[in-house]
């Protein structure tokens, strides 16, 4: 009996160990989760050098926890045990005050010497395109650094006022009126519903703000802002990417919707499709419910249906512009948006082919802080 005793723990690990491996074998593998909203891992195959410089090893790591087993059920678990424990963050997440789940941010997120390198990157690039187009540059923060308040206390968080110091001293030397302030206008609305509560972006309201900080720099008229206020209710079900960390929520969120009132013809990659819209519908009967605005992330959209003035606007972006993008489209006679990420073309190439009037770069803070596509691709 004692034998069996020694020997349970050791036999009990080779069995989980045999039986992940086997069910591995016979199920099919998944390449996205719609949930967390990303790639998952799939088999890495075992080269000579992948093993010997550890890449292997890593991705192979990433893979079992990727196509675990039930994975979203242990996630839950994981999270419901922290929290009785009284944990105020679990995965990356904190539970904040009014049901916010809030990303957890550090200075390893705001690495120092990306951060220099992409902003010198861009105020290079707002430099040289400067003399072409009328150049505008929008950061969005994140709901972390708007919504502090909301944060359990004592709760660390970094200091994104860095970033926005750093980036507005380098653009001030081209011209003043490039940077919008939309820190600041988010700052004065952080009351409202302009962030999500499940996932990090804004919400079409706070897109809205931001669209009004960016109209109003324009010379839009205060009128013509104000008429897209109108937003309509698309979904009521919304749990989003910060959901997907921690698979925990008091409620969902609101999706809304602006539908601009001028007929549009939307082209999807460069000829691989044509619509009348900026939204895929089908996606709010899915878990990735985001993807209704634009179907997700494209590589090249042009717009065009607009008032027609012969001005053509490049957006320059990552996924926090999908849903102020309809803001957009009734200003200009054409608008088109791309996303380097989904792209092998540099920045100047893509301002000497369609040879736009505007130019808006809009990123989500953190995001453009990591972004390596951008600093290759517009230097």
């Amino acid at each position: 009996m004692k034998q069996v005793k020694k020997w349970l723990p050791i036999l009990m690990f080779v069995l989980i160990i045999f039986g992940l491996t086997g069910y591995g074998l016979v199920t099919e593998e998944k390449t996205y989760s719609a949930t967390e909203k990303r790639e998952l891992q799939t088999r890495p195959k075992a080269k000579k050098k992948t093993i010997k410089n550890g890449k292997f090893q890593k991705k192979y790591e990433t893979y079992l926890s990727d196509q675990f087993p039930g994975r979203d059920e242990w996630v839950a678990l994981q999270t419901n045990i922290s929290r009785l424990f009284g944990k105020k963050e679990s995965n990356g997440v904190y539970f904040g005050k009014d049901d916010y789940l809030l990303e957890q941010y550090d200075a390893s997120d705001f690495d120092e010497e990306q951060m220099q390198t992409n902003i010198d990157v861009l105020v290079e690039f707002v430099n040289r395109v400067g003399e072409r187009a009328d150049v505008k540059v929008m950061m969005v923060p994140t709901k972390t650094w708007v919504m502090q308040e909301k944060l359990p206390l004592f709760a660390p968080t970094y200091d994104e006022q860095i970033f926005y110091d750093a980036l507005h001293t380098k653009l001030s030397a081209v011209d003043e009126q490039t940077l919008i302030p939309v820190d600041q206008v988010l700052f004065a609305h952080r009351n409202e519903e302009i962030y999500y509560r499940t996932d990090h972006h804004w919400t079409t309201w706070g897109a809205w703000y931001g669209y009004s900080a960016y109209a109003q720099a324009m010379g839009i008229s205060a009128e013509q802002i104000q008429k897209k206020s109108d937003l309509q209710l698309a979904s009521s079900d919304f749990l989003g990417t910060t959901y997907a960390k921690v698979h925990q929520a008091a409620k969902a969120d609101e999706i809304s919707v602006y539908e601009p009132q001028t007929p549009l013809e939307v082209i999807y990659n460069m000829g691989e499709k044509t619509t009348q819209s900026l939204y895929e519908t089908e996606f709010l009967d899915t878990e990735d419910q985001y993807r209704v605005f634009t179907g997700g992330n494209q590589a090249v959209m042009e717009i065009t249906g607009g008032i027609q003035n012969g001005k053509t606007l490049l957006l320059i972006k990552d996924s926090f512009a999908n849903c102020m993008l309809p803001f957009l489209v009734e200003d200009f006679e054409k608008v088109i948006v791309v996303d380097l990420r989904q792209l092998n073309v540099g920045c100047d190439a893509l301002v000497d082919m369609f040879a736009p009037t505007d130019v808006l770069v809009l990123y989500n803070s953190a995001q453009f802080v990591r972004d390596r596509d951008f600093a290759a691709k517009c230097k």
